[in-house]
């Protein structure tokens, strides 16, 4: 069993990353405590930028929506 996390809690630790690259697209790392995200705490790995443009297909027409959706949510809704 693998898992998905790694902990760099202390001053002057490193950790390598490592994964296999067959699966062009953004990835997002990151910590799962809220306001360590909002610190920036996350990067995002860009895997063969050259191979995702080429694969890139037209988003579909209803994903127009959705931001307009979300937008109009309350603060309670969220």
């Amino acid at each position: 069993v693998r898992r998905d996390v790694v902990s760099a809690g202390s001053l002057g630790q490193q950790m390598v990353i490592r994964w296999v690259t067959d699966n062009s697209g953004p990835w997002f790392l990151h910590c799962h405590i809220d306001w360590h995200l909002e610190a920036g705490f996350a990067v995002v790995m860009a895997e063969s930028p050259s191979e995702t443009s080429a694969n890139m297909k037209q988003a579909p027409a209803a994903w127009d929506q959705l931001c307009p959706a979300f937008n109009a949510l309350t603060p309670l809704q969220l």
